[in-house]
């Protein structure tokens, strides 16, 4: 497994579209609550994950997409209000190429057009939405809707005018970027809503991730109830992305799972077993070694089938989930 180990705590990574062992990483000290943010160009080497290039800023930075038409550019939101973009052939620690700054608190999400490729949209803890092109100094249009916090904003990949919303106020909004009310509201969720993701495949058919430690699928032409309900997480449900090359798979990260605590048990469990069977084999003849050996080997045979039957990767700060959608 390749890792890379940033000064700060991660908030999210993006592959480039241009180049497939390049990344963007964006990074907030102590968790974002305060401090500053870091900007990583990230390549994936050989034996390791390795910078290319890191531009430093006053405040954390929580959100980053790529240019779907420069490779060099990216940009990011940052927690003092601003999305800034970065060019990747300036040397490390320089300044942004470009600061829009009209939000008036924290900007949660960015993302860029994948079929017009020359907009984006930022979602704020200002309680707006905001349309941008890279090339004009101010944004090009502002949507509200949502009663809190906007946490993720995502456009459709195959309608152009098409994107997604989801807010602390529990609501899934979708939107068509040339109307300045919302298509569609749907009370998605009973808790707050963290993250949402459109399925590649299927232009009807968006995911939301929340508070309540549920994944819902709402197929966004009958909104009264999800498709599907997906739970397995433990506690919240921080990002959800679906699978470029499944209609039927999606991946989502939570802040933990108790699935950590009880592999623990389990190990600790399995230790003090083979400390017993060491001691008994010490005692006992050829035969019951042979025996031991032969339990050991199917407890291990049952340990590696239930992380097979499990699929949880654990990482130090999230537990993350492969799901079969259909």
């Amino acid at each position: 497994m390749k890792r890379f180990h940033s000064h700060f705590n991660g908030y999210s990574v993006e592959f480039s579209p241009f180049e497939e062992q390049r990344m963007a990483c964006v990074t907030s000290q102590h968790f974002g609550i305060i401090g500053n943010g870091r900007q990583y160009i990230l390549d994936v080497l050989e034996r390791d994950i390795g910078a290319f290039k890191t531009f430093d800023t006053r405040d954390g930075l929580y959100d980053c997409t790529w240019s779907e038409e420069n490779e060099c550019h990216v940009a990011s939101s940052s927690g003092d209000g601003s999305i800034k973009i970065w060019d990747t052939q300036m040397p490390s620690g320089g300044r942004p190429i470009k600061s829009f700054e009209e939000h008036t608190k924290e900007v949660y999400s960015v993302d860029w057009n994948l079929v017009t490729k020359d907009t984006f949209i930022t979602g704020s803890w200002d309680q707006s939405i905001k349309m941008w092109n890279p090339r004009m100094d101010r944004s090009l249009k502002t949507f509200r809707e949502h009663r809190y916090c906007i946490y993720s904003a995502i456009w459709s990949p195959r309608n152009a005018h098409l994107f997604a919303s989801v807010s602390g106020d529990r609501f899934l909004k979708i939107w068509d970027s040339r109307d300045n009310r919302s298509l569609n509201s749907i009370k998605a969720h009973d808790h707050e809503i963290l993250t949402c993701d459109w399925n590649k495949y299927n232009d009807k058919e968006v995911v939301t991730g929340s508070v309540d430690k549920t994944i819902r699928i709402w197929d966004i032409r009958y909104p009264d109830r999800p498709t599907t309900i997906l739970r397995g997480h433990s506690y919240a449900v921080r990002r959800i992305k679906c699978s470029p090359h499944s209609e039927s798979m999606l991946a989502s990260c939570s802040y933990n799972n108790n699935n950590n605590n009880n592999n623990n048990n389990n190990n600790n469990n399995n230790n003090n077993n083979n400390n017993n069977n060491n001691n008994n084999n010490n005692n006992n003849n050829n035969n019951n070694n042979n025996n031991n050996n032969n339990n050991n080997n199917n407890n291990n045979n049952n340990n590696n089938n239930n992380n097979n039957n499990n699929m949880i990767i654990n990482f130090i700060l999230f537990s993350f989930l492969f799901l079969k959608i259909k």
